[in-house]
């Protein structure tokens, strides 16, 4: 798909330039310009999660957004470097072409994704919770084309089996080779939570073909949702990975990297920021500028600084009205023209004072309003593992998730916030910044 569109956008921007633009240096500088600018803006904008592009109104419209923005840089550029009129019909004919040809391999990757490409046969060890719980998921993305066939039930375990007349549940012992050849398995994913003796580890090693991929039920719900699947087992396996992967080049580098995005966030938004601040002191009269208590690494708390942009209020959450804690349209206490403000998330810009003084990061796990901890910790097991590292200005769950309030979101943020402690790096961080900012700016980021 990345080559593909590469390979569009290389041609008709060639092609139309050439055909175009008359000066060969305005067309050699056009073209790398619109290509790189495309790539990146198609990127940002989620266009290379094909699985998840359905053929609807809106998906085809974010795709043309995407081409339009993405020439931009050239359309600027072309009127400043030249005045001629063919500029326009270059602009025009290049935006139409890529939307044309994109949109229809879209749609023929679609048609062929759900009703050509074969179906994977997933086998799955386990009729527990777990094993119920990574079937629902293979089943609800139907984009994946998995089938589970069937759940292997183990006698020894403790755990209580699944009654779904979804699935097929096959009776233990079995024939573990007769059945992955009977129906055609192609990956075998273990979802038994008991220490597995040796006749169970026995029938797996000669009973599973070396043709079919195997998966602990942890590894697959990760490469599946991108989540990290919690338990008291796993939690300690993360807690391994995290003790021996602890690095002072790593730190050194976030810690620049903060430093230096945060410098140049503040500086872009300053005057957008202080005609903000002005207009909300005009509004009530009260500061522009205000403090929360959160809490960051290791549970210690400090005051974060936040753009105010609801009326003076005393409002604090707790279990019976979490939903109340962040609603962006509905919600009274907002100063109607903040509502953009709290959308595209400039509020939360102050808090790169916060980063420059070291309390929090630029990507991390969302950090958290201390009264709001107290009832997370109370509801939530291992919460408290998110504050391992920097709590941050932006992070995964945000943009996959976005900003919600309750007690199962926050459990699934939490699946979010564990998966980045575990893959954590530097470009990756960098490149969840450019995300968030741009679905910032596109009033997407909520």
């Amino acid at each position: 798909m990345f080559i593909f569109d590469f390979i569009v956008l290389l041609l008709s921007t060639s092609l139309w330039g050439r055909y175009f633009i008359q000066e060969e240096n305005l067309c050699f500088l056009i073209v790398p310009l619109t290509v790189i600018t495309g790539m990146c803006v198609l990127f940002l904008k989620s266009n290379y999660r094909i699985r998840e592009f359905n053929i609807n109104f809106r998906n085809s419209y974010l795709l043309f957004e995407g081409i339009v923005l993405a020439h931009i840089p050239a359309m600027i550029f072309l009127a400043i470097s030249t005045q001629d009129t063919n500029a326009l019909q270059f602009l025009f004919s290049n935006i139409l072409t890529i939307f044309l040809v994109l949109q229809i391999y879209r749609i023929l990757f679609h048609f062929y994704l759900f009703k050509l490409k074969p179906e994977k046969n997933i086998l799955i060890i386990g009729a527990n919770r777990n094993a119920k719980l990574i079937a629902d998921e293979i089943v609800k993305k139907k984009a994946l084309r998995m089938k589970v066939v069937g759940f292997v039930e183990d006698k020894k375990s403790n755990d209580e089996f699944v009654q779904d007349n979804l699935y097929k549940i096959f009776k233990q012992p079995a024939d573990l080779c007769n059945l992955i050849e009977t129906h055609n398995v192609d990956i075998v994913i273990i979802a038994i939570n008991r220490k597995m003796d040796n006749d169970m580890l026995s029938d797996m090693v000669f009973g599973i073909p070396k043709s079919v991929k195997i998966y602990t039920m942890s590894e697959f719900y990760e490469r599946v949702t991108q989540k990290y699947y919690v338990d008291s087992r796993t939690i300690n396996l993360l807690f391994s990975d995290y003790m021996n992967s602890r690095s002072y080049v790593y730190d050194f580098c976030k810690r620049a990297f903060d430093i230096i995005a945060a410098l140049i966030i503040l500086t872009v938004t300053f005057p957008i920021l202080l005609y903000i601040g002005i207009r909300v002191k005009i509004t009530d009269g009260g500061d522009a500028i205000y403090t929360q208590t959160r809490v960051g690494k290791g549970g210690k708390t400090f005051k974060c600084y936040k753009l105010r942009t609801m009326y003076l209020n005393d409002y604090v959450p707790n279990s019976d009205n979490l939903q109340e804690a962040d609603k962006q349209d509905t919600d009274s206490r907002v100063i109607p023209f903040c509502k953009f403000v709290r959308k595209a998330r400039f509020d939360e810009i102050p808090q790169m004072i916060n980063i420059l003084k070291g309390e929090m990061s630029i990507v991390g796990p969302r950090t958290e309003w201390e009264d709001l901890v107290k009832v997370y910790v109370k509801e939530i097991p291992y919460h408290t593992c998110r504050q391992w590292v920097k709590t941050g200005w932006t992070g995964w769950a945000q943009i996959n998730q976005g900003h919600l309030f309750s007690a199962d979101c926050e459990a699934e943020k939490l699946q979010y916030d564990l998966y980045y402690i575990k893959y954590r790096n530097i470009l990756w961080e960098i490149g969840i910044l450019i995300k968030a900012i741009f679905m910032a700016l596109g009033g997407r980021h909520d």
